[in-house]
């Protein structure tokens, strides 16, 4: 049976509380912006790196001793002792460990900026559901598009992936539309090279 606290982690994972609260640290640092605290416990617990209970009570011990600060939208933000503990103690953490953090921490600071620039609206029809994906520029839409799709699961995916690369989405449709990508159909894949 189990334990409570190492359910959930790797081997190569974390147990000790301390090097999990410079972890925390670390990761909010490496966002180099507000990130939110669902994405610091998925990014350590989500991961492996560290229990999932430990990770919360990390983050609450240091937003208590005034390493984060955390605002009303659960957005943690680093202050300058948490800081000062990211960049002393952070030697202490596995590279292994950091260069995950780090990396899941910009991918999460990104994701959240794409979520707020860009929308997704997912709308039931009588049959299936449609969902409008719309790039703006500022408040200027550089691309809407609606499509029709069988199900829900089916629209969640379109929105997850038109929200992993919206740019991408936006290249290859001018692409494809002004005749600037090369298609070719290889089998049953389609391939698109932009130049």
């Amino acid at each position: 049976m189990g334990d409570a606290f190492t359910n959930g982690v790797e081997p190569w994972g974390l147990r000790a509380p301390r090097e999990i609260r410079v972890l925390v640290c670390y990761t909010v640092e490496a966002a180099k912006e507000a990130i939110a605290r669902n994405s610091v416990m998925e990014i350590i617990a989500g991961q492996g790196m560290a229990n999932f209970f430990e990770t919360g009570e990390a983050i609450d011990s240091l937003i208590t001793n005034g390493h984060l600060s955390e605002n009303g939208e659960s957005m943690l933000e680093i202050t300058e002792t948490g800081r000062q503990i990211a960049d002393t103690l952070s030697s202490a953490i596995p590279l292994l460990l950091r260069e995950r953090a780090v990396k899941a921490a910009l991918y999460a600071t990104t994701r959240m900026r794409r979520e707020r620039e860009n929308t997704v609206v997912i709308e039931k029809q009588e049959m299936g559901y449609t969902v409008t994906c719309t790039m703006n520029d500022g408040d200027i839409p550089l691309l809407s598009m609606t499509l029709k799709v069988a199900d829900k699961l089916q629209a969640k995916m379109v929105r997850e992936k038109f929200l992993d690369d919206p740019i991408l989405v936006y290249r290859s449709t001018i692409a494809l539309l002004t005749g600037d990508a090369v298609v070719s159909h290889i089998n049953s894949r389609i391939s698109i090279d932009l130049n």
